[in-house]
């Protein structure tokens, strides 16, 4: 397995993930879906995450498989220098869910957090209803610290509950 920044060359494998995945995609990661919403918006949006990648304002990880397939996506978003923290955003293939990989990404995007980027706290915000998700963070070291009430809408209008996960450079 192999995590790296995006590039132009991602434009179509990146493209075809989202749609792959875009049913399960369409209530956490609606900003994402319409960033990838054609082969062309793939490839503008592409280009801004370079750009914000250069300011130091998104850090845009892909996940490849050992055949060098595109198979998630883990990033870094919403970084606050002037409090050293940032929040931490996931995704991967259905197709490849429960295989650990997620967990190892996750390590790694701690380590630049912490490591290359020089923060202090990493939060994560995820749906009360997402088992899966809310095992994960706590299995990589993230405590509950609180649960944020109607804080997110889902593609079908529904105002959901999020619970609010932290990690702390000291944990």
């Amino acid at each position: 397995m192999k995590f790296r920044h995006i590039t132009a060359g991602d434009r179509d494998a990146f493209y075809h993930l989202i749609q792959k995945n875009k049913d399960r995609l369409a209530d956490y990661f609606p900003v994402t879906l319409e960033k990838a919403a054609t082969p062309d918006i793939t490839a503008e949006s592409i280009k801004m995450y370079q750009v914000l990648l250069e300011k130091g304002e998104l850090y845009t990880l892909l996940i490849e498989n050992d055949e060098a397939k595109i198979i998630g996506l883990v990033f870094i978003k919403n970084i606050d220098p002037k409090n050293r923290k940032c929040e931490l955003g996931y995704f991967i293939d259905k197709d490849e869910e429960g295989k650990g990989i997620m967990s190892e990404a996750i390590k790694e995007t701690i380590n630049i957090a912490f490591n290359d980027l020089g923060l202090h706290k990493i939060y994560c915000r995820i749906g009360i209803d997402n088992e899966k998700s809310n095992n994960l963070v706590l299995r990589n070291g993230f405590k509950l610290e609180g649960v944020l009430r109607d804080d997110h809408m889902k593609s079908d209008g529904t105002l959901i509950d999020l619970n609010y996960y932290g990690l702390l450079k000291s944990n």
